[in-house]
């Protein structure tokens, strides 16, 4: 599934949008589109397809058509391959770059399946039960939370692999 985009990005999107000069080829001039599959890191993977306008093997313009992120790297290629598609059967002339395809087959790097959530359980070592507060009523609600947050952030806790048929009477947090 497509993560979407950021206000920003839909704003800047929604410029260039404004400012586009729905380029037209003219005589002896030709489309190609440029299809490309990239990761970031703290982005994810990201389908872009450019179209360009060619003359004698040169490109005369060039604009942004389309673009896409994704968590998953079989989902962003799913979406590469539908673009891919859908210009061949308008008969278009098709550059791909799948510079992550490429990673993994010339360096050996992974392409990582996005992980999914698991459940986990974890032991909280608190050595409170019944805590005494000396301070008015007032005061009171005020010195509890800052105890809290001082314990938690001296926490000592350990985690494992929840036992899900143990797990399904435990409250969940997600």
């Amino acid at each position: 599934m497509s993560k979407g985009y950021t206000k920003q990005e839909v704003e800047d999107w929604q410029d260039h949008v404004n400012k586009k000069t729905d380029q037209v080829a003219k005589d002896g001039e030709t489309y190609e589109y440029e299809l490309f599959l990239t990761h970031e890191d703290g982005t994810g993977f990201i389908v872009d397809c450019r179209e360009d306008i060619v003359k004698d093997g040169d490109v005369v313009s060039s604009e942004y058509a389309e673009g896409f992120i994704f968590d998953d790297y079989w989902e962003a290629e799913i979406k590469l391959k539908e673009i891919e598609g859908r210009l061949e059967k308008k008969n278009k002339k098709i550059f791909i770059t799948n510079e992550v395809k490429t990673l993994h087959n010339v360096l050996g790097r992974e392409i990582e399946p996005k992980q999914k959530p698991t459940l986990w359980t974890v032991d909280l070592n608190t050595v409170f039960k019944n805590i005494l507060f000396d301070c008015t009523e007032d005061e009171l609600e005020q010195n509890v939370q800052e105890f809290v947050i001082s314990e938690i952030q001296n926490l000592d806790w350990t985690y494992e692999k929840a036992d899900v048929n143990v797990s399904k009477t435990m409250k969940r947090y997600e």
